[in-house]
């Protein structure tokens, strides 16, 4: 039998908030938004001046200063985050956990500081230190030193909707009895190199001309905004939290990813789930307009969901300005996030590639 997976803990690092479950609230309530011009690099001659930065100092209090010289800005998120959800589940014994990272662009910053040394000044030029932070795994495994986590170390990297399967990936392993605990999440970064280049192909926001803006459902939508920052979940099964005496913050109930067709992976997860289409309802709302595009988004969604199950409504997010007429078709585009009250589907599809379905219910829904 399969084992139930519950999510007992949020860590959140982004422009809009930090901090664990209880930080997600409120941002949800006001339906605030980190979207802003770029302010830590210049966009001068590009098309795209606006995403979601995180504020100066964000990291300070959670990484020692001897852990910030030594790792890269993007795994300084992610350890970050990783220590709020760890606090947040009050997970004491980290020795078995696993450890799951989406990204899209890994340390990007990093890899452009490695190349530019040697194009400066040939092997001279290459950087021992800088050299380690260019795999796309060095947020996962500095996480997990620092933690003493002793379970697998997984970095996932995809398109879109890296976060959304990491979290996918972490509740299989739990629900399979392969493990007890997973910290599984998401995180990017901004870099210039990276802005400059989805500008200039048009994959962010003007794309196509018109306001530039993050409205994923309105007719004059223009594309996505990007963001950064990182969000990390602790899921756990049922048995291992009640043993401990673990807040469960909700439960996640199916979780299915697939390739290539259009809404392949919604039919398994609510299979998975015991549910039938339509039991999570229609009502449709997007978190993009808040936080930005990144891989940390992923997480925060699911994190989201457990909040909105938990509270009974949807967040007061204004994301719906000029609805396309086919708004119910337009739940499946990259980027929603499908939450009625009830069971809920966090949906997450990259255009022509990876698509992720996770099924959220809250405690008292389960079956």
């Amino acid at each position: 039998m399969a084992s139930r997976v519950v999510v007992t803990g949020v860590g959140t690092v982004s422009g809009v908030c930090t901090g664990g479950a209880a930080a997600i609230g409120p941002v949800l309530e006001s339906g605030r938004s980190a979207v802003g011009r770029v302010t830590a690099f210049p966009t001068d001659g590009l098309s795209s001046h606006l995403a979601a930065e995180l504020p100066p100092g964000a990291l300070a209090a959670l990484v020692e200063p001897a852990e910030a010289r030594r790792l890269s800005r993007v795994s300084q998120m992610t350890l970050a985050a990783c220590r709020l959800a760890v606090r947040d589940a009050n997970l004491g014994d980290l020795s078995d956990a696993h450890l799951i990272v989406g990204t899209e662009f890994g340390d990007l910053r990093s890899t452009e500081e490695f190349a530019a040394g040697y194009l400066r000044r040939g092997a001279g030029g290459l950087s021992p230190l800088a050299f380690p932070n260019t795999v796309m795994n060095t947020m996962a495994a500095a996480s997990a030193i620092a933690l003493g986590l002793h379970g697998s170390s997984i970095t996932v990297n995809a398109r879109r909707v890296a976060g959304e399967l990491a979290v996918g990936r972490g509740a299989a392993l739990i629900a399979s009895g392969r493990a007890t605990a997973v910290l599984a999440g998401g995180v990017d970064e901004l870099s210039p190199l990276m802005f400059a280049l989805l500008a200039r192909l048009a994959a962010i926001s003007p794309r196509g001309g018109g306001e530039e803006g993050c409205r994923p459902f309105d007719e004059d939508a223009s594309g996505p905004v990007r963001g950064e920052g990182a969000t990390v979940l602790v899921l756990e099964s049922l048995e291992a939290a009640a043993a401990r005496g673990a807040r469960a913050l909700g439960e996640i109930r199916g979780a299915a990813w697939r390739s290539g067709a259009r809404a392949a992976a919604i039919p398994p997860a609510l299979e998975a789930a015991g549910l039938a289409p339509g039991d999570t309802g229609p009502a449709t709302t997007s978190l993009a307009p808040v936080a930005g595009e990144h891989a940390g988004l992923g997480a925060f969604r699911v994190a989201a969901a457990t909040w909105t199950a938990r509270a009974g409504r949807l967040p007061g997010i204004a994301s719906l300005r000029r609805p396309r007429p086919a708004a119910r078709e337009v739940a499946a585009g990259p980027g929603v996030h499908r939450v009625p009250v009830g069971p809920g589907l966090v949906h997450g599809v990259c255009r022509g590639g990876d698509e992720v379905a996770l099924i959220v219910a809250p405690m008292g829904d389960a079956a």
